[in-house]
């Protein structure tokens, strides 16, 4: 961190980094300001090690973005800029993540679970349907908006994301053996297992995410151990042996039912999107719930 901080000042291209913001894969993102029009930006800049080129990786994350970017469908807008021999990639600068507001609250209210479930199912819909997967789905790479977008989400950080339609509309064939691809405490059973990953895996993702922001905890959360893939195989191994009747235990009967819907679909069927956002929105609406009873 102290390496980070000393950047903070510098010169950037036509920007000045004001701050440390996080880290995502594979780049550290900083708030910076341009010199000549004052916006507020985001600027990620690239991790070399010897395991990887992260330079490598962001441009191959903003070509995603070139695919997808939507604000109106919660996709921010990404280009690159050059710095030096560095290739840098400026973003819009979004507010709070969904992770540091569990931290601030530890759960959420049932209205925020209910108003992000919908959200976030428009997000994947929209995503799939410009051929990719996420791959990645975590409350770290949800993001609100700032100012007077403060009710409205962004999905963030295309560092692992996918085609799984090719030029023709194909998709991708189903395969086994692969590396496991996610971040374990969301990850789908069949990321675990090695499977070819499909549009059912995003969805499952989100499943976990619910349960994890109306509970504040998931029941595998604190597994621990020296060896990460053993780790990731112990994961997998209790998020299969819970029943979601159990893992849903406690919340609104939509959830439940979303759950076993999305764990259910076979590899390569076309999730009922509209129909799981609108069983969420039923419920939103059962409730009298309004936007001015978010927590943010």
């Amino acid at each position: 961190m102290s390496g980070l901080k000393e950047l903070i000042g510098k010169d950037i291209n036509k920007y000045t980094i004001t701050k440390y913001i996080n880290s995502g894969s594979f780049g550290n993102v900083f708030e910076a300001r341009h010199r000549k029009t004052g916006d507020i930006v985001a600027l990620k800049m690239p991790i070399k090690t010897e395991e990887r080129n992260g330079e490598k990786s962001l441009l191959e994350e903003a070509k995603v973005y070139d695919n997808i970017s939507s604000k109106e469908n919660g996709i921010a807008s990404m280009k690159v800029v050059k710095h030096k021999e560095q290739k840098v990639i400026v973003m819009d600068l979004l507010g709070s993540s969904l992770e540091s507001l569990m931290v601030k609250y530890k759960r959420f209210k049932l209205i925020n679970v209910i108003y992000l479930a919908i959200m976030m199912i428009d997000i994947m819909k929209y995503i799939h349907s410009c051929g990719y997967l996420h791959r990645d789905i975590k409350p770290d790479n949800f993001v609100l908006g700032i100012n007077d977008e403060k009710d409205k989400l962004y999905c963030i950080d295309f560092g692992l994301a996918k085609r799984y339609l090719d030029k023709n509309s194909n998709h991708v064939a189903y395969k086994e053996n692969h590396k496991f691809c996610g971040t374990a405490r969301y990850a789908s059973i069949a990321a675990h297992k090695g499977y070819e990953q499909s549009r059912k895996d995003d969805l499952e993702s989100l499943g976990y995410l619910f349960v994890y922001m109306y509970k504040g905890k998931l029941p595998w959360q604190n597994v621990k151990h020296k060896d990460k893939n053993e780790r990731y195989r112990i994961i997998g191994e209790r998020k299969e042996a819970i029943s979601e009747e159990d893992l849903c235990s406690d919340m609104p009967r939509e959830f439940l039912v979303y759950l076993k819907y999305v764990r259910n679909l076979d590899f390569d069927e076309k999730p009922l999107y509209t129909s799981c956002r609108n069983m969420f929105k039923r419920l939103y609406d059962s409730h009298n719930y309004t936007n001015d009873n978010l927590d943010w």
